[in-house]
């Protein structure tokens, strides 16, 4: 897989977003990850997801979503959704581990983990869509408000402030914080944790955890993506994604 890379080891799999500085999503990425998700289920028992040392994830590439059709894009939301319920209802424990940023689709992602750890330093994690003029996917603000509350996850999402991973420990986005160093080893131990539960007992409470939340999602997915779709393929939408597109890019100059 082009965007992936999958190590095996102590039989459980390390799958790490390698897409570029930013490992920005588009359709390939997310369906890239998605298959490590399944061989994880296949023949591994655990897995750990992480990324690069700047960028965990910087969400949706917005040229490359600018320059699809909205065929396209309704592709690229279903399969983000399909890839986040496959993460909540994998059998396996799965661990995130984030060195840099996680951003928007990103952050989704990142929350989908049974347990967060992430670098101290200047982390940052949030929901900025908003500000590019389109709503948070349905799935990522359940997710956020799943995890963090209906009071954390509005002040996030209404105002597309990004938080220092240090800060996500008390809004319980994230589980611990360390070295950079250091937190994938330590998220690894973690891992080894709960490879050694018992499997039956794992699963039985992850499902009991998750599986309302998942059947809420699957319901009202259809109806609530046509509507993303619907709004990002809007005038209004696509002037601000073009701007927010175009502030990108000064900042990856003056980088």
């Amino acid at each position: 897989m082009a965007n992936i890379l999958c190590e095996r080891e102590d039989d459980c799999l390390r799958i790490r977003l390698s897409s570029g500085t930013t490992n920005a999503l588009t359709t390939a990425v997310i369906q890239d990850l998605a298959q490590a998700v399944a061989d994880a289920n296949r023949d591994a028992r655990g897995a750990m997801l992480c990324g690069g040392e700047k960028f965990f994830c910087n969400g949706l590439d917005l040229d490359w979503a600018l320059a699809c059709s909205r065929a396209e894009i309704s592709e690229m939301f279903h399969a983000l959704a399909g890839l986040i319920l496959a993460m909540l209802e994998s059998p396996l424990p799965i661990v995130g581990a984030i060195k840099g940023h996680a951003i928007g689709g990103g952050m989704a992602i990142y929350l989908a983990c049974d347990y967060r750890y992430a670098a101290t330093g200047r982390v940052l994690i949030g929901k900025p869509e908003i500000l590019l003029g389109v709503p948070n996917p349905y799935y990522g603000d359940q997710l956020l408000r799943f995890v963090a509350g209906d009071f954390v996850a509005s002040d996030m999402i209404y105002t597309g402030k990004l938080v220092r991973a240090d800060e996500g420990r008390a809004l319980n986005l994230v589980h611990e914080t360390g070295p950079k160093e250091d937190i994938e080893k330590t998220a690894w131990g973690r891992l080894l944790f709960l490879r050694d539960l018992a499997p039956e007992a794992f699963v039985e409470s992850k499902r009991m955890r998750l599986g309302k939340f998942c059947a809420d999602l699957r319901e009202q997915m259809p109806t609530r993506i046509a509507r993303q779709v619907e709004i990002w393929s809007g005038d209004e939408a696509q002037a601000r994604l073009s701007a927010g597109a175009e502030r990108l890019k000064r900042r990856r100059r003056e980088d």
